[in-house]
């Protein structure tokens, strides 16, 4: 399987494992269980930290 690493949507970062990251998304309509990184990733714009503070 293929990793897709996680990019900021504004500059094109790399974003690592325990860096500070801001997500645009909408809050969602059922319950249940999943995967948080890879729901995050389908359903958000991952934005870095230094991109965040520029808005």
């Amino acid at each position: 399987m293929f990793k897709v690493k996680p990019k900021c949507t504004s500059c094109g970062k790399d974003i690592h494992g325990g860096e500070v990251v801001y997500v645009e998304m909408r809050y969602p309509e059922y319950a249940g269980m999943t995967e948080i990184k890879r729901y995050l990733e389908n359903e958000g714009k991952i934005y870095c930290q230094e991109c965040h503070s520029k808005k």
